[in-house]
Order: C-alpha cells, then structure tokens, then sequence
C-alpha cells in the first residue's frame, strides 16, 4: 500500500464518526420527488444541504438550477488544473417512497445502526453516494488543491 492510499484510508476513517452524523441529517429529509405523498420543502432542503456540503467540503461553484420537472438539481465544478482531466461526480439526493413503513424494522428516514451497518431510505443508495463524494473530496483536499477537476 502506498503512503498516500494509507494517508487516504486514515483520514476516511477519522472522519466516519462525522460522516454518520451527516448521512443522518440527509437520510431524515423524506425527500420523495412526489409532491401528492411528501411535502416539496423536503426535496428543496435536501437539495440545499447538498449544495451547502459540497461548498463547504471545497468545491468552487456550486448552485441549484430548477429543472424543467420542478425538481431541483445541484450542479458543481472546480477546474482543472493545467493539463489534468476532470472527473464527474454524479448521484442523487431523491429517494424511492419508503411503502408501508410498518413494514420496516426501523423508521425508515431515521438511519438507523443495526450489527455495524447503517439502514435508512437512501443510506446505501442515492444519499450514501453522495457522502462517498463528500467523504472522498475532503480527504484528497487536506493536502491542497484537487489534482484534477471535478463536475
């Protein structure tokens, strides 16, 4: 293993206590892209929360742009450095409906820890993804600059 895989596994690792905390605050948006089953605000801030993180975490532009649906969707990017490729993030902040949520063995937009894993309406797919990218980003951006551009 490299120093710099090492480098990068640590401050992943130092960084899950937090990255739980967040994956929490974006699992309890039920932000169902269906305004007939949860209220639109929903969506809207977890869009806003998406947009705030990725700011925060270093991206340079980041802004929410309406699509032609309604939905909003967050859109980013720092340049590349000269000569560097750019690299696209993509994923989702909007999650399936959680059905009959008598069904579940925890609320479903609550994560949830049960034997070391997390449980919660996005928190593998869509909202999980999303704190990779965050997770990954943060890492890479304590030794400066992103050695590429991201979109």
């Amino acid at each position: 293993m490299t120093d710099l895989t090492q480098r990068m596994r640590e401050r992943v690792s130092a960084a899950m206590p937090s990255a739980r905390d967040e994956l929490a605050t974006m699992v309890a948006f039920r932000s169902v892209a269906d305004p007939r089953q949860f209220p639109v605000g929903e969506c809207v801030g977890a869009a806003t929360w998406v947009r705030d993180a990725f700011a925060a975490a270093g991206i340079d532009h980041v802004e929410l742009i309406e699509t032609s649906d309604g939905s909003l969707a967050v859109v980013g990017h720092t340049p590349a450095p000269p000569g560097a490729p750019t690299i696209l993030l993509y994923s989702h902040y909007d999650v399936q409906p959680p059905g009959n949520e008598d069904l579940w063995d925890s609320p479903p937009f609550t994560l949830t820890e049960r034997d070391g894993r997390w449980y919660g309406r996005g928190a593998a797919d869509c909202k999980g993804n999303i704190m990779m990218h965050l997770l990954a980003l943060r890492a890479v951006l304590e030794d400066g600059a992103l050695p590429v551009g991201v979109g």
